[in-house]
């Protein structure tokens, strides 16, 4: 997929995307990247790396989402 032209590759999200598109209704998606594939980094893969990735991104999507979505 590099190849292509491909900078990340998705684990989900295709088929809700394509249903929500069969059923004409508006869709989005917020991803986050907790870890490059083997081989696209110089660091080794770890847990720790992996959870400190998930939760620095969790934390940047519940500041988009609070920035983005007015409280009732």
């Amino acid at each position: 997929m590099e190849q292509d032209g491909c900078d990340l590759v998705g684990m989900t999200g295709m088929p809700e995307a394509a249903l929500a598109r069969e059923l004409e209704l508006n869709y989005a998606s917020i991803c986050l990247v907790a870890n490059w594939a083997a081989g696209k980094s110089d660091d080794i893969i770890t847990m720790d790396i992996i959870q400190k990735n998930l939760h620095d991104g969790i934390n940047n999507v519940c500041k988009l989402l609070e920035a983005t979505i007015p409280l009732i």
